[in-house]
């Protein structure tokens, strides 16, 4: 076997292995920063949509009909509300359902209940 100089750098190999681990480190991160990114989105979603719910519950508890879709933080939300009476008592519940238009009833971001007294219709 030939003895390397003391100024010799890597191989060819070497290089490569080196290569490949940071490849991969570059990737492992790169995929935690897009699933960071994306919990960070569907968290702003969740409290746009509670804030919605909010808003739509407190126009229905004066009264009020909210609109069908609301704008909250540049986003539009489809927004849902119930109302029942309760049993017994001279009160109104009120359920308000907020998701994003165009999804499935199922991907509901947001349910809030209130209720309101019963006021002649």
């Amino acid at each position: 076997m030939t003895q390397r100089a003391p100024q010799a750098g890597f191989t060819l190999i070497e290089a490569l292995v080196a290569m490949a681990v940071l490849a991969l480190g570059a990737v492992s991160l790169l995929t935690a920063t897009e699933g960071h990114s994306a919990r960070i989105s569907a968290l702003t979603d969740r409290t746009a949509a509670r804030w919605t719910a909010d808003y739509a519950l407190a126009l229905a508890g004066l009264g009020d009909t909210p609109e069908a879709e609301i704008t909250m933080l540049g986003r539009r939300f489809s927004v849902g509300l119930d109302v029942a009476d309760v049993d017994g008592a001279d009160l109104q519940s009120l359920t308000v359902s907020v998701s994003v238009p165009g999804d499935s009833v199922d991907a509901v971001l947001y349910l809030a209940t209130g209720y309101r007294l019963a006021g002649p219709e």
